[in-house]
C-alpha cells in the first residue's frame, strides 16, 4: 500500500480504478413527455389570466395530484410519471431569497398561493370623489388654523354573531394564535347560523395634520356596541353617539363627517339629513360637513382602517348569550330570524332578551377597551338609549311642527314647506355631500362664536381641468361658484332626461304608422322636454332644483 501511494505521489496512473465511471448519473429525459403537457396546460391558463389582468378567481387544480392526474391523461400511454414530490420541487419558489429555494428549479413557473380578498368595484364617480376627499381634508387642514374643527371618520363593522344558550358560535375571527393554558382547548359551535349578533359602531376623530398629504388615521377611537336586533343602525342613533361624543369637548366651530353610502349614512336621504339638522342644531356648531365615498369604495374611508385593529379583540373568541327562564325561550324559539324577534315580542320578552345580551355585550366592550391606536386607547361608550334619540330629535319638532317624523322620506319631506325653506336658507346638497351654514338672523340661528375676520365658504365641488382628465386643486376652486356638472353620473342623469321624452315620441309617430323624420315640431320637443324636466321629483334628482341651486 506505502508503494502504491508513492508511485501515486509520482504521477503514475491507472493504479485506483476511478467508480464515478460508472455513475451515469439520473437520467434527464425520462419524464420529459409528461412536463411538456404540463407545461402546455399552465400555459393555456396563464393566457386566460392575462387577458383578466393577471386576476383569477379560482384555483385550476383542487390539489397537486388533480395537476398531476390532468397532465397525465394528455399524456401517451405507458409514459413515465413522476411522483408528487419530484413534480413539487420543478415549481417556483415562493421567496427566492430563502435558503429553500436552492431546492427547487422553477421549471413550472407555478406556485402554492392563498385567494387575496382585496378586490375591487369600480364606479363611474370613484376619481370625483377621490377629488372631493382631497378637498375635504385640505378644507380641514386650512380651517383648523383658524378654528375648532373636529373631523370624524364613521362607519358599522360587520355583524358579530351571538350563539344561543350552551352553544357558542365564533366570531369568525382567526387572526393568530393567542395565550391559553395547557389544559384548555379553544373550540366553538360547528355551524353559525344565529338569530342574535352585535353590530360595533366606530367613531374614529382623526388628528388633523398639518398637510393634507398626512395620514388622518390618527386619533381616538370611539366604539358603541350595539344589540342587533333592539339597537339597530339608523341615522338618529349615530347622530346621538356622536352628541354624547362631542358634548363634552371644547367649542366646536365646524364639524365634519365622512362615511360611507349605507342606508344610515347617505347623505340624499331624507332620514340622514334631518339627523345632520339635529345634530347641527344640537352642538350648536356654525358649519357641518358631511362626506361620502362612492358606491363600493368605502375602503377610502378612514374608519375602515380601524376594523382590523377591532379584529384583534374579537380573534379566535366564540360567545353566546345567557339563558332565559323557560317562557320566555318558549317564546324565542318561535322566532326564526332578528326582524321576528324585533317585531312580535312582547315587552317582556323584549326586556329579558335584552338583559340576556347584555352579558356579551359587557365582555366584548372589555375586550375592545384593552386595545390601542398609534398608542391611544380604545374608548368604549355604552349604547344611547331611545330617551337620547328621542331629546336629539326635538329640534325637528320645535323646527318643523308639521313633519312627520315617522316618515322622513323625500316624497314627504319635500311637502313641508318650513323645511324646504329651512333647508334653502342653510343648506347645500350635493349627490356626495351635504353642508349647513348658520345664517345671520339671530332669531333662528345662534350667534355665531367665530371672529369677525374668519370667512365660512361653502365646500367647493370638483371641476374639471381643460384636459378633461384631472380635477382644480382645492385653492384653485374655494370660494368660486361650483355646481355637480363635471360628475360623471350627472352627466349620464342629465341626458338621460332630455332623451327620453323625444323617444317617447317617436314611439308614439310610429304607432300611429307615420314614419317621417321631420314630422315632430321642434318647438313640441323643447315644450315636452322642459316639462319632463319640471316633473323630475326631489327624490329623482341629484340636487334640490331650488334657487340656490341654480347659483351654483
Amino acid at each position: 500500500m506505502q508503494e502504491r501511494l508513492r508511485l501515486i505521489f509520482l504521477g503514475h496512473k491507472g493504479l485506483v480504478a476511478d467508480l464515478r465511471t460508472l455513475n451515469v448519473g439520473r437520467p434527464s429525459h425520462t419524464f420529459d413527455v409528461f412536463f411538456e403537457q404540463l407545461q402546455n396546460i399552465i400555459e393555456n391558463k396563464t393566457a386566460v389570466d392575462d387577458r383578466r389582468h393577471g386576476e383569477a378567481h379560482l384555483s385550476e387544480w383542487l390539489s397537486l395530484e388533480d395537476m398531476i392526474q390532468q397532465a397525465k391523461e394528455r399524456c401517451p400511454e405507458n409514459t413515465p410519471i413522476p411522483s408528487k414530490t419530484l413534480v413539487r420541487l420543478q415549481f417556483s419558489p415562493r421567496n427566492q431569497y430563502a435558503k429553500t429555494s436552492w431546492n427547487f428549479t422553477s421549471r413550472l413557473q407555478v406556485q402554492y398561493k392563498i385567494q387575496r380578498r382585496q378586490l375591487r368595484l369600480s364606479h363611474p364617480d370613484e376619481h370625483y370623489c377621490n377629488a372631493l376627499l382631497k378637498y375635504l381634508k385640505e378644507f380641514a387642514v386650512e380651517m383648523k388654523t383658524q378654528c375648532n374643527v373636529a373631523m370624524f371618520a364613521c362607519d358599522d363593522k360587520a355583524k358579530v354573531p351571538i350563539g344561543e344558550p350552551g352553544f357558542a358560535v365564533s366570531t369568525g375571527v382567526r387572526g393568530k394564535q393567542t395565550i391559553v393554558p395547557t389544559s384548555s382547548t379553544l373550540v366553538a359551535g360547528d355551524h353559525d347560523i344565529t338569530k342574535s349578533s352585535l353590530t360595533p359602531s366606530v367613531s374614529l376623530q382623526c388628528e388633523i395634520p398639518d398637510s393634507s398629504e398626512h395620514s388622518f388615521v390618527r386619533g381616538k377611537v370611539h366604539v358603541t356596541v350595539n344589540d342587533s336586533v333592539f339597537q339597530s343602525s339608523n341615522p338618529f342613533r349615530h347622530a346621538a353617539t356622536l352628541v354624547k361624543i362631542v358634548k363634552h369637548q371644547p367649542n366646536i366651530n365646524i364639524l365634519i363627517l365622512y362615511t360611507d353610502g349605507g342606508t344610515d349614512h347617505r347623505n340624499t336621504l331624507a332620514s340622514v339629513q334631518c339627523s345632520a339638522v339635529c345634530l347641527f342644531k344640537e352642538l350648536n356648531v356654525d358649519m357641518l360637513v358631511m362626506c361620502r365615498c362612492a358606491p363600493g369604495h368605502s375602503w377610502r374611508n378612514p374608519a375602515e382602517r380601524i376594523m382590523s385593529l377591532l379584529n384583534i379583540g374579537l380573534q379566535n373568541c366564540s360567545l353566546e348569550r345567557q339563558q332565559c327562564n323557560d317562557e320566555i325561550e318558549k317564546h324565542l324559539k318561535k322566532y326564526g330570524n332578528m326582524k321576528e324577534i324585533r317585531e312580535k315580542s312582547s315587552p317582556e320578552v323584549k326586556q329579558a332578551y335584552i338583559e340576556a345580551v347584555e352579558s356579551v355585550q359587557s365582555i366584548v366592550r372589555n375586550r375592545f377597551s384593552k386595545l390601542k391606536l398609534k398608542g391611544e386607547g380604545v374608548q368604549v361608550l355604552d349604547p344611547v338609549t331611545e330617551e337620547d334619540i328621542d331629546l336629539c330629535k326635538r329640534h325637528l319638532r320645535e323646527l318643523f311642527p308639521e313633519l312627520n317624523l315617522g316618515k322622513l322620506v323625500k316624497n314627504v319631506t319635500k311637502k313641508v314647506l318650513s323645511l324646504t325653506k329651512w333647508m334653502e336658507n342653510h343648506c347645500r346638497e350635493r349627490h356626495y355631500s351635504f353642508q349647513i351654514k348658520k345664517c345671520d338672523d339671530e332669531s333662528c340661528c345662534r350667534k355665531s362664536q367665530l371672529s369677525e375676520n374668519v370667512h365660512l365658504d361653502w365646500l367647493p365641488d370638483p371641476v374639471l381641468l381643460d384636459d378633461k382628465e384631472h380635477y382644480r386643486s382645492y385653492k384653485d376652486s374655494k370660494g368660486k361658484v361650483t355646481d355637480e356638472s363635471d360628475r360623471p353620473t350627472f352627466k349620464e342623469s342629465e341626458r338621460k332626461k332630455v332623451t327620453k321624452p323625444r323617444t317617447a315620441k317617436k314611439r308614439a309617430l310610429n304607432e300611429t304608422g307615420d314614419t317621417s323624420d321631420n314630422v315632430t315640431n321642434q318647438d313640441d320637443i323643447n315644450m315636452d322636454v322642459e316639462q319632463s324636466v319640471s316633473d323630475v321629483t326631489e327624490s329623482e334628482a341629484p340636487f334640490p332644483l331650488t334657487a340656490q341651486t341654480a347659483r351654483g
